[in-house]
């Protein structure tokens, strides 16, 4: 198991680093700062987006933020803006991450509820509980995402590890549940409730 979380380090290093802020996609509880180049008195410094998935933004009320990247918002709030400015410049800055709160559960080390931030996917969500045990089949990792009533998607971690397929580093949603079994099978009265007995859906 060493070897491999050595290896999860790494990636974690790197897959941020080649990661844009543009490629961010906006949802509920992101803050953000709303720039008018040249109008200093527009700015709004902070503002969150609601849970309607929205923002405020004077004169042209509401505008949908969730998601959009910041680079697609300012194009949308700049579009509107037209009516009231002549070429308006509109800047959008992520001030402050959404948390996201998941569950991994299982053949890891550390089994339990984490808060995300920034990023939510996989990868995160293992590194936060510090890896995976020997006996974790990792060709085989469910996601359950929350809500779901069909099957959980399937996850060949090796694909991530060893062959870096980034794209099977999936965005995790707000209370969805990563799985690492021990034998390629999950039963979920089996393998998910007695975690929910003990009490990790209800860790903050």
């Amino acid at each position: 198991m060493k070897k491999w979380f050595i290896i999860l380090s790494f990636l974690l290093l790197l897959f941020p680093a080649n990661v844009k802020a543009s490629d961010y996609i906006l949802n509920v509880g992101d803050a953000i700062n709303i720039n008018i180049f040249g109008y200093p008195e527009m700015e709004l410094k902070e503002i969150t987006v609601r849970s309607d998935g929205k923002v405020s933004f004077p004169p042209i009320g509401d505008v949908m933020a969730k998601g959009l990247s910041p680079e697609q918002l300012s194009a949308a709030i700049t579009e509107r803006m037209k009516s009231y400015l002549n070429s308006p410049v509109i800047t959008v800055n992520v001030l402050k991450f959404r948390t996201t709160k998941v569950y991994v559960l299982g053949e890891v080390t550390n089994p339990g509820k984490y808060d995300l931030e920034s990023s939510h996917d996989l990868l995160d969500a293992l590194s936060m509980a510090k890896g995976w045990t020997k006996e974790a089949a990792k060709t085989k990792v469910f996601i359950i995402r929350k809500g779901s009533k069909g099957e959980p998607l399937r996850v060949n971690l090796l694909d991530i590890l060893n062959k870096g397929d980034t794209t099977k580093n999936c965005t995790l949603n707000d209370g969805d549940i990563v799985y690492l079994t021990g034998n390629h099978r999950i039963d979920i009265s089996r393998d998910i409730m007695p975690y929910v007995t003990l009490g990790y859906y209800l860790r903050n």
